[in-house]
């Protein structure tokens, strides 16, 4: 039997060491359940309820506590045990074995989590009557902080929600009650002995049942909560736009070690000190980090960026309003602020670097343009380790060194909109937000391309069979038609769904999918007719359209930069495959961006990606919520809810009413078999453009009145609702859905309605 995973081995450790545990037995995921099932008839008794939990290898560990990930059931009759131990064995990873622990359930009739550091003598308690359960999964409770034995703080609340043991069931329930001083200070002691006794700082999980305290878990602590910074604020905001979904490790260190870059050479081209960004080096380093797979802003860190510089409120709503972010929430950050100096001359500099941006912006645009088309003609086969180095630190010493005015422009523009957003000037708001994208140019050069290719017998058949090869044949014989298609490449051939994930094949990597597209545009049964942009009296209305078309112009342009950059990576890792430092091409994408960059300490380099394999795909089982903290250390269970019995009220993105049948994408997934209606979807990014114009409306999970669903959905002019809570879980392909553009409101109609 013995004991599998940290959580099985700090149990025993515990009840050994003469810690009150709930009795339990520790078997090996691959057990059998019948064996499983006698093991229980012998070690239980048959009155007794249990708890099936993980123990997994990669749980409560020093670095990654895994919190949330794995499954776990409680109050299972023994006749159960086999049902519930499936579910858990189902949560982990299959490819290695892990461990499942059967434990005797204590009915508290107090539970909660302790951090005890022994050293300091400091212990952080949250509590909650009822099951431990509650408090592991992020239910309001109360909280106290001990130092020297003394109470320091403490915040109790008159009603709670937590769960507790009902008539054979797990129920919840609201509670006014508080636990007693005495279990409290009990409480804290013991808890106290448990961190002497590891020697370490510890995240323990507890119950107290008739006054005897149980040890339910007891991990070590992944990072400290008695620093300064103990919150944590994590928001998929409009990241997730960008990266959607799973993203790989090459994708997610490259675009952090990007964020970094140029947010801190905007703070440095906005006269802040050289003493002040190397203060700051953490911060800019976690602006976005990730979780499970996902990519995340840090928002703690993105306030704490905002404290830099003059203007701190203002700036921080109009972020804010820029990302899009799912929930608003104060800052708990830095004591960072902007020296005198700065805030002398911060002022002056802006109007002055508005003053040139315009000649600036035009010098990237040109510089950007040449990269693209310079890297059209590379001819990567000639090209060893050390060229593509050299050319990838080339791009970050040059023009990604300035692309921090992309962000200067974005901040004109919020800024713009901050002010039309005020009340009574609704009129110009409206105005301001019909202006002209890049996106609705790349609509009707795909539409002409795909007429154009229609109109040869060559070129039809071949991307109607999906042959590449005949297809490029074909091409060579028709001069007009292949200058039309390497015009679009040239021009929109990063642009593709979830074109910033390095991992993604392009368009011209991915020929089954563009041919998918061309045929559907054949099929489209409406001709695209897209919104105008009218000139305005407004002069400041006026800006906002110039600043807020180039932004999308310059979203386009990043998606190309992103293409050169895989251009690179792929050749080096061929040359890494004939190296024997990687199995297989496709196996860069799960190195880190230092790793792929430095090439240094690769003799176990294999192995990583393996091991980041199968972590991986344990992650594509998970689905955190869009936004979460993490206070004092502690993560909150991470696996998103299930939908609610929530109003279906989102954000009127762009007006008018439609009412067709949804066609429900979770992910960029165009098919032949199904013309679109509504689209309903998590998320987008510009690579989803071409889909949109085939719809009747759209229904998007995330996003706000900027983002790239809403933008070309008005140009576009069909009804698009964004901000619609589990629209993927809510709604199914085939549904009825009314979409009114003008409220906001989502409704699915039966046919008698």
């Amino acid at each position: 039997m013995g004991e599998f995973g940290s959580k099985a081995i700090n149990l025993r450790h515990l009840s050994d060491a003469g810690f009150t545990v709930p009795s339990f037995v520790s078997l090996s995921s691959k057990t059998d359940v019948q064996v499983l099932e006698a093991m229980v008839q012998g070690s239980f008794n048959p009155d007794k309820l249990l708890a099936i939990r993980s123990s997994a290898l990669a749980e409560d560990g020093t670095e990654k506590s895994m919190a949330g990930a794995f499954h776990s059931e409680v109050a299972v009759s023994p006749s159960g045990v086999g049902a519930a131990w499936s579910l858990v064995v189902e949560s982990m990873p299959s490819e290695s074995e892990n461990g499942v622990i059967v434990q005797e359930m204590v009915f508290g009739d107090f539970s909660g989590v302790c951090f005890a550091d022994a050293k300091t003598n400091r212990v952080m308690v949250n509590a909650l009557p009822g099951l431990c359960k509650a408090v592991v999964e992020g239910h309001n409770s109360d909280y106290y902080e001990f130092a020297d034995g003394a109470i320091q703080f403490q915040h109790t609340q008159d009603s709670k929600e937590v769960l507790v043991f009902d008539q054979g069931i797990v129920n919840s329930t609201s509670s006014t009650e508080i636990i007693p001083d005495h279990l409290l200070l009990k409480l804290v002691g013991r808890c106290l002995e448990v961190s002497v006794h590891f020697e370490s700082i510890q995240d323990i999980e507890w119950t107290i049942k008739d006054d005897q305290i149980y040890f339910l878990q007891s991990r070590p602590v992944t990072a400290n909560p008695w620093k300064s910074q103990t919150v944590k604020i994590y928001d998929s905001a409009n990241v997730g736009e960008s990266y959607s979904g799973i993203v790989l490790p090459l994708t997610l260190t490259f675009a952090g070690h990007l964020y970094s870059q140029v947010y801190e050479d905007l703070l440095r081209h906005s006269a802040v000190s050289e003493s002040a960004l190397k203060q700051a080096k953490n911060t800019f380093d976690t602006l976005v980090e990730p979780v499970y797979g996902r990519m995340y802003y840090r928002m703690d860190q993105w306030y704490a960026f905002l404290r830099m510089l003059p203007g701190y409120s203002r700036n921080a709503s109009n972020l804010e309003q820029m990302l899009m972010l799912n929930a608003r929430q104060e800052d708990h950050v830095s004591n960072v602020r902007p020296s005198l100096w700065l805030r002398v001359i911060y002022y002056p500099l802006v109007f002055w670097k508005l003053a040139l941006f315009g000649k600036r912006i035009r010098a990237l645009q040109v510089e950007a343009e040449h990269i693209f088309k310079k890297a059209a003609s590379w001819d990567l086969q000639k090209w060893d380790i050390t060229k593509v180095d050299a050319e990838i630190e080339s791009l970050f010493a040059g023009v990604l060194k300035r692309w921090y005015l992309t962000v200067e422009n974005d901040t004109v523009m919020m800024s713009l909109f901050a002010h039309f957003s005020k009340k009574g000037q609704e009129p110009k708001l409206k105005e301001a937000l019909a202006f002209h994208s890049i996106s609705t140019d790349q609509i009707q050069a795909l539409n002409e391309l795909s007429q154009r290719l229609k109109t040869i017998e060559g070129l039809k058949k071949a991307i109607e069979q999906t042959n590449s090869s005949a297809f490029e044949r074909e091409l060579a014989l028709h001069s007009d038609a292949q200058k039309t298609y390497r015009a679009y490449l040239e021009r929109f051939g990063g642009r593709f769904a979830n074109e910033l994930k390095l991992e993604t094949a392009g368009v011209e990597d991915s020929f089954t999918e563009f041919a998918t597209i061309i045929q559907m545009y054949w099929s489209g049964a409406r001709k695209i007719e897209l919104a105008d942009s009218p000139s305005s009296r407004h002069w400041l209305v006026r800006v906002f359209k110039r600043f807020a078309s180039r932004r999308e112009l310059f979203r386009l342009y990043r998606a190309n930069m992103f293409g050169v950059i895989r251009k690179l990576i792929l050749r080096k890792a061929e040359l890494m495959v004939g190296a024997d430092r990687l199995e297989k091409v496709e196996d860069v994408f799960y190195l880190e961006w230092k790793e792929f960059v430095g090439m240094k300490n690769t003799s176990d380099i294999k192995q990583r990606v393996t091991e980041r394999r199968a972590a991986y795909a344990h992650y594509s089982e998970i689905d955190p919520p869009a936004y979460f903290t993490v206070v004092n250390g502690r993560w909150p269970a991470l696996n998103a809810s299930k939908p609610s019995a929530e109003s279906w009220q989102g954000t009127a993105a762009s007006s008018g009413t439609v009412l067709d049948h949804a066609t429900v994408m979770e992910s960029f997934e165009p098919r032949l078999d199904e013309k679109v209606g509504v689209l309903v979807t998590k998320r987008t990014d510009p690579g989803w453009t071409p889909l949109m114009a085939l719809s009747k409306g759209l229904v998007v999970e995330h996003g706000g009145m900027l983002s790239h669903a809403s933008i070309v959905a008005r140009e576009l002019q069909i009804p698009a609702v964004i901000g619609i809570k589990d629209a993927c879980k809510r709604i199914r392909s085939g549904d009825m859905v009314l979409v009114d553009g003008d409220t906001g409101l989502v409704s699915i109609k039966t046919d008698n309605e």
